[in-house]
This record gives structure tokens, C-alpha cells and sequence, in this order.
């Protein structure tokens, strides 16, 4: 394995996230890290599970992070993987634990809430004493330092940081018929927009049935998707496909001709950027960091959150213009190459070496 970033410099750091076992967007950031840093010290602070097993798991991780500040000479800074409500003030045990131990302290936020959540706190000026207890905050686009600028961070503290995503990889796919391949790849939740895509294509049942095959795999939050389609009669051409992850996924991605996720809100989705690398265009909403990767007309469509009409009119733009697919996929393409790994880690490596170099 040719890892990016050496251990001279990632025996300085010290990681904290969720366990790499659980599902999600921040796991697979640190899936990928673990995969491309050589020797990653990483600590997870929490786990899926009871009451009793995530309290045993925060203080079986606030121990080892204790240890690791005071005995392991070469540490130097703390990299907290982190994102809102509970999660931020797990994180802030954690901020709090780094510095009294003199480390230097980055909070990677990765929560696509946390304008919710700063909203609806009743103790505001809590929120931003303790990111700015950090010597860093890293966010995932122009559009969150914007909003973390706002509420009182400092601009020189905010490091925008692309999400992580691998080169593609590449399988031969002879397509056996003339339907649009739609791909949706998220948890299955009102606040992905599942069942408005679900609505959108059943709305439109008759147009789409012979001219549209759609996959959809995540996690289920809400609702019961298997039901739903089989009252709406979708089955035909609308299939659940549980989790999706390992050959499945990349099997999924050699299939797909066009990525949809219509989000009520988002950080930088590590899906939309998978799909881009696989030079597919994407249809989504202007939440978050998206209008930042997907460029409306140019290498995909952005429709208001819940409106049904736009997105059953954005796939079938696709099915009318089937010369738009590749066309689009080409420039999405070359949007995500600024987030493959030797890009991003070299960005994250001067980050850490302006930490090493400054307690040297």
C-alpha cells in the first residue's frame, strides 16, 4: 500500500470519530483516511448501540485519549471528527481534554444540521466558546466558513478542507436496454429527500415505467420504503437495496447514468462526490456545499428541496437528452478530481505541518 501520508508526519496526531463500524458520511471519511495515512492512530468516542454501551464507549475513549496526550511524546495535535447536537458535545469533552493536555486542537465538523442546531440552542455563545477553544476549525466548503464566520469564528481559524473520495474504479458495463439508470445512495429519510423522489416517480408513474430503472440503497431512518413501493406500484422498475458498500457499491457506480439525492440539507455529501469520479451527472439541491461541486445545466441539476415536479422533470431531461449524460459526466468529472486523495492529503498535510513546525 502506498499510503499519502507518511508517519513522519501522522505519528504527531492523534484521531477521534465515530466508530468505523457504524454507517455514514463521516465514516467514510475516516475509512478513507485510514486507508491512505500510514500507521493512523485513531480512537473511536462512540458506537451504535444503548444508553450503556455508548456511555462505556465515550469513557473507555476518554481514558485513551488521556493516555495518549500525556505519554505519547510525539503527539502533538488532536483531530476531532465531529458534527452536531450530542455529537458536538461529546466533542467538546473531548476539545476541553486536549487542551488542558497542550494540544494543539482542529475540529473537523461533518454535520449537515448544525445551522438547525445552532438555531434551535438556547445557549449560543456556548457553541462558539468552544470551537474557538480550538486552534482550528476545518469545515467542508466556502458556504460553511461563510456560516461559521457569522456566528462569530474567526476567519484565520477556518480551514476549508474537500471531503475525501477515491479514483474510480472502473468495470466494463454492456448496457442491455435504453432505460435511464438512476442511482440513489443515502440513508433513506425525509431528510434526503427519499420519499419526495419516490413521490416525484409515482406522480408520474406512466411516463417513467418503461424508460426509467431506479436503485435506491441506504440505511432506513424513516418510513417503510419497501412498503411504499409496493402500494404505489413501483416495483417494476424501483428496487430497495439495503446498505450498499464494498464490491456492491462499486458495482452500483459502473451502473449508474445518473446520481440523485434531493437533501433538505447537507455538509458535502461523500456520495455526490463518488458518483462525479465515476463521471456521472448529478441531480440534488442547492443545500450545503453542493452548489459548490454541482453546477446547474453544466454537470448536473439542482431543484428546490420537495418539489416533486422538479425532480420528476429533472430525470426526465435525462431520458430526453441521453447526449447530456456523457457530456455532463466529463465535467463532473473534473470537479472531482480536486478531491482525490493526493490533493486533499496534501492540503491536510500543511495544515498539520504549521502545527509540527510551530511547537517545534
Amino acid at each position: 500500500m502506498d499510503y499519502i501520508l507518511k508517519q513522519d508526519t501522522s505519528r504527531h496526531v492523534l484521531f477521534l470519530g465515530v466508530s468505523m463500524k457504524t454507517k455514514g458520511g463521516m465514516t467514510a471519511v475516516l475509512v478513507s483516511y485510514n486507508k491512505y495515512i500510514e500507521n493512523m492512530h485513531f480512537i473511536p468516542t462512540w458506537k451504535l448501540g444503548s444508553k450503556l454501551v455508548k456511555s462505556l464507549y465515550a469513557f473507555q475513549a476518554i481514558v485513551r485519549t488521556l493516555w495518549s496526550c500525556i505519554w505519547n511524546r510525539h503527539l502533538k495535535i488532536v483531530h476531532i471528527h465531529g458534527a452536531a447536537n450530542a455529537s458536538f458535545y461529546r466533542c467538546k469533552i473531548f476539545i476541553k481534554l486536549a487542551k488542558k493536555a497542550g494540544k494543539k486542537v482542529i475540529l473537523h465538523e461533518h454535520a449537515a444540521d448544525f445551522v438547525e442546531f445552532y438555531n434551535s440552542n438556547n445557549n449560543k455563545q456556548d457553541i462558539v466558546d468552544t470551537i474557538n477553544l480550538c486552534d482550528c476549525l476545518i469545515v467542508l466548503s466556502n458556504s460553511w466558513k461563510d456560516f461559521f464566520i457569522s456566528i462569530g469564528i474567526p476567519n484565520d481559524k477556518i480551514q476549508v478542507l474537500n471531503n475525501i473520495v477515491s479514483p474510480p474504479i472502473l468495470n466494463k458495463v454492456i448496457k442491455m436496454d435504453q432505460r435511464l439508470h438512476l442511482m440513489y445512495m443515502g440513508e433513506i429519510s425525509n431528510r434526503k429527500g427519499a420519499f419526495d423522489l419516490l413521490k416525484a416517480i409515482s406522480d408520474n408513474r406512466d411516463y417513467f415505467q418503461d424508460k426509467l430503472l431506479l436503485r435506491m440503497g441506504g440505511n432506513e431512518v424513516d418510513g417503510d420504503i419497501k412498503g411504499y413501493i409496493r402500494e404505489h406500484g413501483l416495483g417494476d422498475f424501483v428496487s430497495y437495496e439495503g446498505w450498499i458498500a464494498g464490491q456492491k457499491k462499486i458495482d452500483c457506480l459502473n451502473w449508474e447514468d445518473v446520481y440523485i439525492l434531493p437533501s433538505y440539507n447537507e455538509g458535502l455529501p461523500i456520495a455526490i462526490l463518488e458518483a462525479m469520479a465515476y463521471a456521472h451527472p448529478v441531480i440534488s439541491t442547492p443545500v450545503g456545499g453542493i452548489p459548490e461541486v454541482v453546477k446547474n445545466g453544466k454537470n448536473g441539476m439542482l431543484v428546490k428541496p420537495g418539489d416533486t415536479q422538479n425532480i420528476a422533470g429533472a430525470i426526465k431531461y435525462y431520458i430526453e437528452n441521453p447526449d447530456s449524460i456523457r457530456k455532463q459526466g466529463e465535467q463532473a468529472y473534473q470537479i472531482a478530481q480536486d478531491f482525490f486523495p493526493e490533493k486533499v492529503f496534501g492540503d491536510l498535510a500543511r495544515i498539520y505541518n504549521s502545527f509540527i513546525n510551530e511547537s517545534n
